[in-house]
């Protein structure tokens, strides 16, 4: 017989006696059976039921026999872990009815629990939660289980009714989701159970649940539909806030297996970290199939399609796979599916979209990600990455938007205050300085400095991106960006810090990418960047700095230069004092020391570099303080 059906008949074989004296004493049964001593016979044998399962359970006062076969009873509350902290579960009323028919056959059976006035308290980090089931795994293991006398019927067990549940959680604050209602309900035999429950969740949308247990093991599915999911995604804390957005998905899962698919449709998002203004809709989707082996301890990842827009147009596949035998391991390798430059914008809210009409660029680009290494060691992580600006995509550029970045143009840089001074980038400025003439040790410094790979990436260094991200929280290191990022930034983008701004970088810089040929965007970025206060350019900032022609530069002083990229206003004072401190001394020679062992400059040239002075020309006034 199984726990429940001993349950109800523990704790409702004194109910029905109180039902039958109901009906044969009138009036005077009725008032007996709403005093205390009728409680308290009830309470002599629900409680100890209860605690076998749960633990200490507290039953207040409210106790009521309905003319009809109900009784009631509340609240009903489950201590949590902390003396002063509110009960883990508290019930304000549970209402149970007895099944009529059954009591003509000499059972005992209840039709419908009703659980009305539900909060869940799942404790700081659901510490609280993770208690109790902890309790009711434990007191399972405790309990011998009982023999049934009728194996394989099927009886029914009640209908469990929840009305007004709300779940709270604590995590930097008490957050609450609900209220939302649901059903649970029983059938078949006990050897193959089936649950099926439905929800109505809070501010709309509805969830059904079915599983089942069979000799081959449990399988389930979950199907939920127009769920709300700003406020969802708002109990996860996250450092932003989420509005609208409605959730749809299934989930299918046996002993073995999992399927799913999903998608969600019209979030909106706002962060300042993020944007501004808040950023949306934006439109996800997501399917796939998990395998598992718990005798090889492995898990793997068949497929797993994620997709943006709402006619899906960007997408990426993910397989992957993780053994936890001996040290775990992992390997995860995910490939963004051929792309256009209109399909990926169109997949895009308007606000992360650069004002440059991008989409005309004909022809798709495609990118892949493999990682791979132990799961609790992320600095020993393998990482690869790969994007592919075809050909044909970079034949299309020669005449697409960007096209004029090629010819001499007018660029006025944004400073603090607005646009600066108009800058002619070409050879009708004197200031400006065609690659070829530049001195190769000041080229070589600049790009040992801010972008080593500069000849062979397609506008993204992912090697130093790896170092990045799986690098220590406390390690400190520069970069990211390469130059064409930069240069991104410089022509089309505004000072601010955020990842929208981030989205259109990326964007801009794979379109100078496919438009610009790699020694002309090198030749913009040193006459457009920022060397100092006012200064533009290769060529005033060797004039401003030493009063030399850019072409006469020595080794010593493009190192010194290409060190102030990342902060030339700040960096500036050393100009005006007239010299380097101890510690930039050690940045130059730094910089000098990986010049030489990357064979950009021979043994004597170094040794040269190092010893010469650095005859700064620029006036001194009030500047800075640099460390």
């Amino acid at each position: 017989m199984s726990s429940s059906r001993r349950l109800s008949k523990k704790g409702l074989l004194v109910l029905l006696l109180l039902a039958l004296l109901l009906a044969v004493g009138g009036a005077a049964g009725y008032a007996w059976l709403q005093g205390e001593d009728a409680r308290a016979r009830v309470l002599a044998r629900v409680e100890p039921a209860l605690e076998s399962r749960l633990g200490p359970v507290h039953i207040g006062n409210d106790f009521h026999v309905g003319w009809t076969g109900t009784v009631s009873l509340g609240p009903v509350e489950i201590p949590g872990t902390r003396p002063e902290g509110p009960p883990v579960v508290r019930v304000s009323r549970v209402t149970v009815r007895i099944r009529r028919m059954a009591l003509l056959r000499g059972h005992v059976e209840a039709s419908r629990v009703e659980l009305a006035g539900v909060t869940v308290e799942a404790g700081p980090d659901g510490q609280e939660l993770r208690a109790l089931v902890e309790r009711v795994r434990e007191a399972r293991k405790d309990r011998r289980p009982a023999a049934s006398s009728d194996p394989g019927t099927s009886r029914e067990l009640p209908q469990v009714v929840l009305k007004n549940v709300h779940l709270a959680f604590e995590h930097q604050g008490r957050r609450e989701w609900g209220p939302f209602a649901g059903r649970v309900r029983v059938e078949g035999t006990k050897e193959e159970p089936r649950l099926e429950a439905t929800a109505e969740l809070p501010g709309g949308g509805s969830a059904a649940l079915t599983v089942v247990r069979a000799e081959s093991g449990p399988s389930g599915t979950l199907r939920i539909r127009g769920v709300p999911a700003g406020p969802l995604l708002s109990l996860a804390e996250l450092p932003l806030s989420v509005e609208g957005g409605t959730l749809e998905g299934e989930l299918q899962a046996d002993a073995s297996r999992l399927t799913f698919s999903g998608a969600m449709t019209g979030l909106t998002v706002a962060s300042p970290q993020l944007a501004p203004e808040p950023v949306g809709p934006f439109t996800f989707s997501a399917q796939g199939r998990v395998n598992w082996d718990v005798k090889s301890r492995k898990v793997v990842l068949e497929s797993l399609r994620l997709t943006m827009g709402e006619r899906r147009q960007a997408g990426v596949e993910v397989h992957g796979e993780t053994t936890w035998v001996g040290e775990p391991r992992f390997w995860l390798r995910a490939e963004l599916q051929p792309l256009s430059f209109e399909e990926a914008l169109t997949a895009l809210p308007p606000s992360l979209v650069p004002d440059v009409e991008l989409a005309r660029l004909e022809g798709q680009f495609r990118a892949s990600l493999a990682l791979s290494g132990p799961v609790y060691r992320r600095r020993d992580w393998a990482v690869q990455a790969k994007l592919e600006l075809p050909p044909e995509l970079k034949r299309a550029a020669r005449t697409g938007p960007l096209a004029w970045v090629r010819e001499s143009f007018d660029y006025r840089p944004l400073t603090a205050e607005g646009r600066g001074r108009e800058l002619r980038i070409g050879p009708a400025n004197p200031a400006y300085v065609p690659l070829a003439e530049l001195p190769r040790p000041l080229v070589r410094a600049v790009l040992r400095s801010e972008d080593a790979a500069f000849w062979i990436h397609q506008g993204f260094d992912f090697e130093s991106l790896r170092n990045i991200v799986l690098a220590p929280e406390d390690d400190k290191l520069r970069g990211g960006s390469t130059l064409t990022q930069q240069l991104a930034k410089n022509l089309f983008l505004s000072r601010e810090r955020t990842y929208a701004r981030k989205v259109k970088e990326a964007l801009l810089t794979l379109g100078l990418e496919a438009s610009v040929s790699k020694e002309r965007l090198l030749e913009v970025y040193l006459n457009l960047i920022e060397w100092g206060p006012n200064v533009y350019g290769i060529g005033e900032a060797a004039r401003h700095y030493f009063d030399k022609n850019a072409r006469e530069l020595s080794i010593r002083e493009a190192a010194f230069l290409a060190t102030i990229i990342p902060n030339p206003v700040r960096y500036h004072g050393y100009c005006s004092r007239g010299a380097l401190s101890d510690t930039w001394m050690k940045v130059v020679g730094d910089l000098l020391t990986d010049m030489y062992e990357g064979g950009d400059i021979s043994e004597a040239e170094y040794q040269e570099a190092l010893a010469a002075p650095l005859p700064f020309a620029c006036q001194a006034r009030a500047e800075p303080t640099v460390d």
